[in-house]
């Protein structure tokens, strides 16, 4: 690709040019240069934290045709990079991200925060960061009630747009990209709610440490129970033990230090 000054000279040839078929041939290199720029800022869009909807509108085809073509972006949304290990990204890790969305609407906040990503993973019942925390004490409840917001509410009639429409906030798309090198660091294939559970407590300042602090849960404790878990299963993923129904409460003892 050779940039938007191509691009322009290309434009303007195309309507200049008299020669019809040299036009034509101004045309075709012309759309070849717009597909080649439209991934990048694509990748530019989700990466400020637009949806597909917002992308699939702003394209002029329907959600799921953007959503089919650019789905490999999402990965990179996830901290992936050119020439790092490809990792795959858990069911319930995707849920998460659903549920975090569902979690600032109910809430009338403007957009996903730490906090909210907190509250996604609680609600992954049967992930073992949700059993970490239920085993602090910190139940998907609990945490609603003692929720440390670090944004305003919004008025009641943005609440009634689609969650998918919710943007992200820059702390907490660090914390999605640091489940990535929390998976990364462990060398593990996939990324699950557990690796976005260590993200979030690697950073105190966040609405979801607070949280769990005002939860009178320590983020350490909560770790050293994960780590626990992780020492517990040294042969396998512990994300893919999970979703396989290999790791239960009987056979993941958790510590009790």
């Amino acid at each position: 690709m050779t940039g938007p000054a191509t691009i322009e000279q290309l434009a303007r040839e195309t309507v200049e040019i008299t020669d019809p078929e040299t036009a034509l041939r101004a045309l075709t290199a012309l759309r070849r240069e717009l597909d080649a720029t439209e991934p990048e800022i694509v990748q530019r869009a989700l990466h400020a934290g637009a949806s597909w909807s917002q992308i699939a509108r702003a394209l002029g085809v329907s959600k799921q045709a953007a959503h089919r073509k650019y789905r490999h972006m999402f990965d990179q949304v996830w901290g992936e990079k050119p020439g790092t290990p490809r990792l795959t990204i858990s069911n319930e890790a995707r849920r998460s991200v659903q549920f975090a969305h569902e979690e600032a609407q109910r809430l009338g906040q403007p957009a996903i925060g730490t906090e909210h990503i907190l509250l996604a993973i609680l609600r992954c019942e049967d992930s073992l960061a949700a059993r970490a925390l239920n085993a602090e004490g910190v139940t998907l409840e609990a945490a609603r009630a003692c929720l440390q917001t670090t944004m305003p509410g919004i008025p009641h009639s943005v609440l009634e747009r689609p969650a998918e429409e919710y943007a992200v906030t820059t702390h907490a798309r660090r914390i999605i990209e640091g489940a990535r090198r929390e998976a990364s660091r462990r060398g593990e294939s996939r990324i699950g709610a557990e690796h976005l559970l260590l993200a979030l407590l690697a950073d105190s300042r966040t609405g979801a440490v607070q949280t769990l602090e005002q939860c009178r849960a320590s983020p350490a404790r909560v770790e050293r129970r994960l780590e626990h878990a992780s020492e517990d299963t040294p042969a396998r993923s512990l994300t893919g033990a999970a979703q396989r129904g290999q790791l239960t409460s009987r056979s993941r003892p958790l510590s009790t230090s």
